[in-house]
């Protein structure tokens, strides 16, 4: 097929699209979680169990990303993409057309394989595309587009819930998907002009992928019903795919993980900090809803407000954060991101039956402001 010329109307094109990817995916993760709570009762599963809705999504992410971007460096990036929204939209429109929330967790799973391809190869075709200029200004278009998505996610699903049912929050996603496959194939050049044989090292995507899984699934049987057998059982088959994962990453000439990197202590210290602020960002996210539905007795559509307070911050002080960074250093700046996470948690943890919309926007918008300073978004 003949690649068109890389004028800068293309360009423009191509980046909207790669953005409209962005913005989908944040939009997806974000009004889902909002429609948990509707989700659990609709279904009468408990809380273990409906959270392998977004679980589902994000550890199908994890295994697959890595490989997903060699797929598309082994047989070019553009048909990787644009297939990537069309199992987006197949997967979505099947979790709104299940009739059993096992239905859900597995046609997510479709999803987050297409969410897989379309997230490891539009940053590379972006990257691609502004080789020689703009750049910076384009990956950070990229990233206005995912908090744009963050921003609209839970307003846009809390309205969806309350007025045409939680369905229609995997039903929005099809038509978007169609256009953004359809474009993609239409105005985006093959960014890969040499195909190389790279391996996908599929031992290496399978036990990291059964690394997380088992390990969350440990944790998961913890909080059911206490430490037992089978989380103890599921610990150890963790513990054994995680020695599986050094080892053979170690003698494949071509890891997906590059264990050496982890030699250097400033990296590693990163990874760590990185890790413990992405768990406390995930675990508000996923039980504040429950919150405030089950306990204040918000309405989604008041869910959805309510937490929209916590992006802006990011979308506007993220300049601030950058340009701090460039006088001040990372190290000074991430330490104070990570103390005015632990502060937005302590302000959490006060929560009570009795509080109000301002008792939580509060260390929302605390937690915004330290995610900033904290660069990992």
């Amino acid at each position: 097929m003949p690649q068109p010329e890389l004028t800068p109307r293309l360009q423009r094109l191509a980046l909207v699209n790669v953005c409209l990817g962005q913005f989908m995916s944040a939009l997806d993760s974000r009004s889902v979680t909002v429609a948990l709570p509707t989700l659990s009762v609709y279904f009468d599963a408990s809380l273990a169990v409906v959270q392998w809705v977004p679980l589902a999504y994000q550890l199908t992410i994890v295994g697959l990303v890595l490989s997903m971007a060699r797929l598309g460096d082994k047989l070019g990036r553009k048909k990787i993409y644009a297939l990537g929204f069309v199992l987006l939209g197949v997967g979505s429109a099947s979790c709104g057309l299940s009739g059993h929330l096992w239905q859900i967790i597995g046609f997510r799973v479709v999803e987050a394989v297409g969410g897989a391809l379309v997230l490891a190869n539009g940053r590379a075709i972006a990257s691609t595309l502004y080789a020689r200029e703009g750049r910076g200004r384009a990956l950070g278009m990229m990233s206005m587009s995912f908090h744009l998505g963050y921003i609209t996610g839970p307003s846009i699903g809390g309205f969806l819930v309350d007025t045409v049912g939680w369905r229609w929050i995997f039903f929005m996603n099809l038509p978007v998907a169609v256009a953004a496959a359809s474009m993609a194939w239409k105005v985006l050049p093959e960014s890969v002009t040499e195909k190389r044989d790279y391996s996908l090292d599929p031992v290496g995507m399978i036990t990291l992928l059964m690394t997380a899984v088992l390990l969350i699934v440990g944790l998961q049987q913890i909080a059911k019903s206490g430490f037992g057998l089978f989380s103890a059982g599921a610990f150890a088959a963790s513990g054994i795919f995680f020695i599986l994962l050094v080892y053979f990453e170690r003698k494949d000439p071509a890891p997906l993980l590059d264990l050496s990197l982890f030699k250097v202590r400033l990296l590693t210290a990163a990874v760590l900090s990185h890790f413990f602020v992405s768990l406390s960002h995930t675990s508000t996210f996923f039980l504040l809803p429950f919150y405030l539905q089950g306990i204040l007795r918000f309405t989604p559509t008041q869910v959805g407000l309510t937490i929209i307070f916590f992006s802006p911050v990011i979308v506007f002080i993220a300049p601030v954060g950058g340009w701090l960074a460039d006088r001040l250093g990372s190290r000074m700046l991430c330490t104070v991101g990570s103390v005015l996470t632990t502060s937005s948690m302590f302000g959490f943890s006060r929560l009570g039956a009795e509080s109000g919309q301002v008792a939580v926007m509060v260390p929302l918008m605390a937690f915004g402001v330290g995610l900033v300073a904290f660069p990992i978004t």
